[in-house]
């Protein structure tokens, strides 16, 4: 099914029942394949913004040197919260106290 959606054109668009003016909208068709555990783990480690480096730095605004283990990393990967956008709302592990 996945390969299928690679190849549609606008012709099949036309053909599905859409409308020649909306289609005529969309300069580029795009298909997006389903994140995987690691596509999350790379969102929360690697872009500028990162949730990860967020918290790291409201951590250090407080003198505190926050540091998340690869375990962490995937543990907040596999909890279903609906992709990387939802990351942000998986707020269990964001503001669970912690034993020190």
């Amino acid at each position: 099914m996945s390969n299928l959606l690679h190849q549609v054109q606008t012709e099949d668009l036309l053909k599905f029942g859409l409308i020649p003016e909306f289609v005529g909208r969309l300069p580029v068709i795009a298909t997006l394949d389903e994140l995987i555990e690691e596509d999350l783990v790379r969102i929360l480690r690697e872009p500028k913004n990162a949730l990860t480096r967020q918290y790291q730095k409201l951590f250090e605004m407080e003198g505190v040197h926050l540091k998340f283990t690869e375990g962490a990393l995937v543990a907040i990967a596999r909890e279903p919260c609906g992709g990387s956008r939802a990351l942000a709302a998986c707020e269990r592990f964001w503001k669970t106290p912690c034993s020190m």
